[in-house]
């Protein structure tokens, strides 16, 4: 989103409610397969949230690696 709030309350359409929320990294949707939308949420937060998100990914990517060996 760039930052762009108006963009992300549209896309989201949270209305009034949009001030809420932030538009920051450190976030990850979980979805499973053959399940209809997001079954949970992993979140990371306390330092930059390009760090966050890293610890996300980096997190992710270690337990999926697990589960295929």
């Amino acid at each position: 989103m760039g930052g762009d709030e108006g963009r992300f309350r549209e896309k989201y359409t949270l209305g009034d409610r949009a001030g809420e929320y932030a538009i920051h990294g450190g976030g990850l949707p979980v979805k499973v397969k053959g399940v209809e939308g997001v079954v949970a949420v992993v979140v990371v937060s306390g330092m930059k949230q390009e760090e966050d998100h890293m610890v996300v990914i980096e997190c992710m990517e270690e337990y999926l690696g697990k589960l295929k060996s």
